[in-house]
């Protein structure tokens, strides 16, 4: 490492007692902040309902897996271990959502003060606390929220490395690692940002020859076996589902790539994209062509990623919650972007970037609650409406004397299951590898007449017709969720079954 890089790497020079005491201030109020938003998210955590995708993982923390079919085991870990201290509640589901969250604002706090000083370290975290995608994720549960988090310790763990030159950090950097494969699959691009990193400069190199960096693979590659274990036990099946879109796509074109980047923006908050994206290209140049260490770092953090959904969204869509891991660094990079803004705009510019982000945060959190707007398309739709609804299923299956609930369609199977509470078993008629960690249907149960349940676009007649002999409708029930006509569950009696009822063919 050269000498004026070693500078700006060593500890901040002592400060007057007047700058002192304005760090401690704006400290504490950042404190405050992250409290305050942690209340609050944990308040519209309990307060909403679980989204499809959350209700289908709960169902994962209900019998213990070294893997799962869609993603990696940590969101179950997550869930099962919220559900154990609060209960099988929605609080009890996203319990560890806005405390891992309140850890991801220490984490980025720590890296940024590393990398850039205490300034951008608290601009930073503001701006991390402003990002719409961030606020959701710091309420919902899914794999992004641990993978998020794991991110966030490797590039710290480097962070800590590259200051320290402490080869000890490498055994931190294999545990973090593992433990964002544990998370999503996402997190192999960490891999390829160390890889960057470590190839960048010749210091960096060095660490090539150290047995730590090695050993700190092997740990990683030990945290995470039990996803390899668990495909090599299924036929790769989480692999083939998850790896096969690389490959999937249509046609190639700009449409998908206008549509990354404009919800990339959204998502953070268009004023915030805007400084995150002047920040990244300043840290690329200083990376380039001056080899700076924190440059190079947040380069490699950022650019390998980026860099694959760029292209993937060349030929294919790329969802929003994807890129989930780089919005703590651009949120080093908006606040480094920042720094290139004129000093008399830089105050009012960063208020109004921090205003609108909360502004849209808000706006979204009172819609969750109540609809702003109705539409058939509205993605908080999910979260409203299944107690009422379990509740008249639940009469249905009485009235026609069905002895259970079956359904064809995760989300469905989801709901239902955490809406009814235990009152009837529910049983997705197809796709059995999702749920093989869970005791089978008693065949007795089975051979009873089934409610079968589904969302009106999703009813499989062709299914239920090689399911059973006996088919017959018996009505539609309404979930109110806030749009204007509703959600139509199509009802069915079904009896009759024929063998072998519930079979794991591999249709994933």
């Amino acid at each position: 490492m050269s000498e004026p890089a070693a500078a700006a790497m060593s500890s901040p020079r002592a400060e007057p007692a007047s700058e002192q005491r304005d760090d401690r201030a704006a400290n504490a109020l950042l404190l405050a902040a992250v409290l305050a938003f942690t209340a609050v998210r944990l308040a519209v955590a309990s307060h909403t309902g679980l989204v499809d995708d959350e209700a289908y993982y709960r169902i994962w923390s209900l019998g213990a897996s070294l893997s799962y079919l869609d993603h990696p085991p940590m969101v179950a870990w997550i869930i099962g271990a919220g559900r154990a201290i609060a209960g099988d509640t929605t609080l009890g589901v996203r319990l560890l959502a806005p405390i891992l969250m309140l850890a991801g604002t220490g984490i980025l706090w720590r890296t940024a003060h590393l990398l850039y000083g205490p300034d951008v370290a608290r601009r930073a975290v503001w701006i991390m606390l402003a990002m719409p995608l961030l606020a959701i994720g710091g309420i919902i549960v899914t794999p992004d929220l641990p993978s998020v988090l794991s991110a966030g310790l490797v590039i710290w763990a480097l962070a800590e490395l590259d200051r320290s030159r402490n080869p000890k950090w490498w055994i931190a950097i294999g545990l973090f690692s593992g433990l964002g494969l544990l998370s999503k699959y996402t997190n192999l691009f960490l891999g390829a940002s160390i890889l960057l990193w470590l190839l960048a400069t010749p210091e960096n190199r060095r660490w090539l020859r150290s047995p730590m960096l090695w050993l700190g693979g092997v740990i990683a590659v030990l945290v995470a076996s039990p996803v390899a274990i668990w495909n090599a036990e299924h036929g790769w099946a989480s692999f083939i589902k998850q790896f096969g879109r690389v490959g999937h796509g249509g046609k190639a074109g700009l449409n998908y790539l206008v549509e990354f980047i404009g919800g990339f923006g959204l998502l953070e908050s268009p004023l915030i994209a805007l400084l995150a994206l002047v920040g990244f290209i300043g840290a690329v140049r200083g990376a380039v062509s001056e080899r700076r260490p924190n440059d190079v770092l947040l380069t490699a953090a950022i650019a390998p990623m980026l860099l694959y959904f760029t292209v993937h969204a060349l030929h294919d869509r790329v969802q929003g919650n994807w890129p989930a891991p780089l919005y703590p660094a651009f949120a080093i990079c908006a606040a480094l972007g920042l720094q290139k803004i004129p000093h008399t705009w830089r105050r009012a510019t960063f208020v109004s970037a921090l205003a609108l982000g909360f502004a849209s945060t808000a706006i979204i959190y009172a819609h969750a609650f109540h609809p702003l707007l109705q539409s058939a398309k509205d993605p908080t739709e999910q979260m409203r409406g299944w107690p009422a609804l379990a509740d008249e299923i639940e009469r249905k299956r009485q009235e026609t004397a069905a002895a259970w609930l079956a359904t064809s369609s995760y989300a469905t199977t989801g709901q239902l299951m955490f809406a009814i509470k235990g009152r009837s078993e529910v049983v997705q008629l197809d796709e059995r590898l999702r749920y093989i960690f869970l005791p089978p249907p008693r065949d007795d149960l089975l051979n009873k007449p089934a409610l079968y349940v589904e969302l009106e676009r999703r009813v499989d007649l062709p299914l239920l017709s090689k399911k059973f002999a006996k088919i017959e409708k018996v009505g539609t029930l309404k979930r109110v969720n806030g749009s204007p006509d509703g959600a139509t569950y199509v009802l069915y009696l079904v009896s009759q079954p024929i063998a072998p009822l519930l079979t794991i063919d591999g249709k994933l």
